[in-house]
């Protein structure tokens, strides 16, 4: 090789060489913006998507509430013995005897739940998604999606400093529970929505629906929204807002006014406390009272309704006992930790009661009776029921407006309504009180 030609192969081989080192600068360049983009990209797109299961328990209230895991063998939650592990994927189902309670929670603990879900007999729910943020930092909310197949559910959401995105799945569309309490039911050919109180946007094949308190929309087949339909209206006023005046039980009051009452049995004695209070999101009053002989301690309000030309009559209410002393209802029925006493006159102007009684301690016996005696307590006769101690309980009455016109007794005027604990010794609470009519 002449000098000539290896001076331009070195020549050559440098400028290569610059090229190459060029290139690798631009590309470690190159790389480190990536990097000092990207690292903290991943670790903003982590703190905000990552997330954790929401913490969950289900609960039996009435029979047998069956759990079935994807791939696991089902678990049988008996009343008084909750499930606390609730996951996605999980499946809730009731039969005719049976209802259940979910309750979804925040990470953080006891007192910071977000959602829950009541259910009623021959249900099945699927807990599709259940998820809450990782990081106290992420503006994502927490996440619940609950898909019925068949039955009848209530579903709340429950006041909580975290955004909640609540979804009820059915066969036939869906409902986004904005604010309040959403009754689902979903039957073979449709499912209706009904709001109860708050707001809730329904989806089918057909723009989304917005519906507020006392509006239903239903979706067929056909995946179209139909509403906002009639849903009855609530007939009570709020009672778990401002504090309550104390009267007389048979103090003529203003209608439509709720007020405190109590009775002892030995003067002097304590009437026991009626209070507003607040439980895991929702509003509540509690009835406490300790004493050594009978007492009444509850709520009243005058209705004066005329209700003849009503189809349907429903109540509904949510109820804790904690503590009571008397066995089941007492030696005559009449001491319930929790009594619901509706007052009317029927069709003949004659003076008539439907009367429930709900207890958590004791066994029915011939000294403590399942029902008020009928020598104390007019018809219609209604067996108390046992609820479990320390849970909530949903109660709904069903159409009271057939139930008392079998009974030989339909209603023509709702005269009072009484709430009340009875008894010596007592702690109870009670919430989502509603009495819905339909004309």
């Amino acid at each position: 090789m002449s000098s000539g030609d290896f001076a331009s192969a070195t020549r050559w081989t440098e400028r290569q060489i610059q090229r190459l080192a060029w290139a690798v600068l631009l590309l470690s360049f190159t790389a480190c913006v990536a990097l000092a983009v990207l690292i903290p990209w991943q670790v903003i797109t982590y703190l905000r998507t990552s997330h954790v299961g929401t913490p969950a328990r289900a609960a039996a209230l009435t029979g047998i509430l069956r759990l079935e895991h994807p791939g696991g063998e089902p678990v049988a939650v008996p009343p008084g013995n909750p499930y606390p592990r609730l996951r996605e994927g999980d499946l809730l189902v009731t039969d005719a005897q049976s209802q259940g309670l979910a309750m979804f929670a925040a990470p953080s603990g006891p007192g910071q739940e977000l959602a829950m879900v009541q259910i009623y007999p021959n249900t099945q729910i699927e807990v599709r998604r259940a998820r809450y943020p990782r990081f106290g930092i992420s503006p994502e909310p927490a996440r619940l999606v609950f898909y019925i197949r068949s039955g009848r559910a209530r579903i709340t959401r429950l006041e909580s400093p975290r955004e909640v995105e609540l979804i009820v799945q059915t066969p036939h569309g869906q409902a986004m529970v904005l604010s309040g309490t959403l009754a689902v039911e979903v039957q073979n050919d449709r499912t209706d929505f009904t709001v109860r109180a708050g707001r809730a946007r329904v989806q089918g094949s057909t723009p989304a629906q917005e519906l507020r308190s006392d509006q239903r929309a239903r979706i067929g087949l056909d995946g179209r929204v139909e509403g906002p339909l009639g849903a009855g209206r609530s007939m009570l006023p709020d009672l778990f807002g401002a504090p309550l005046p104390e009267r007389n039980i048979e103090e003529v009051v203003p209608p439509n006014q709720w007020a405190i009452f109590t009775f002892v049995k030995q003067p002097g004695e304590s009437g026991g406390n009626v209070a507003s209070t607040a439980e895991a999101g929702r509003r509540a009053l509690s009835i406490t009272r300790s004493g050594f002989d009978h007492a009444q301690t509850g709520v009243f309000i005058v209705l004066n309704q005329d209700v003849r030309d009503f189809r349907s009559l429903q109540l509904h209410i949510s109820l804790k006992i904690l503590f009571q002393d008397v066995a089941v209802c007492g030696v005559v029925g009449t001491e319930c930790p929790l009594m619901i006493r509706l007052e009317y006159k029927d069709l003949n102007g004659n003076d008539r009661q439907w009367l429930q009684g709900f207890y958590a301690v004791g066994e029915i016996t011939p000294q403590t009776p399942g029902s008020c005696l009928p020598q104390i307590c007019p018809p219609p006769l209604n067996p108390h029921i046992r609820v479990p101690l320390g849970e909530w309980y949903t109660f709904d009455s069903g159409n009271l407006m057939e139930i008392l016109r079998a009974a030989g007794a339909p209603p023509a005027t709702l005269t009072r309504l009484r709430i009340y604990a009875s008894g010596h010794n007592y702690s109870v609470m009670f919430s989502e009180l509603e009495l819905i009519g339909e004309e």
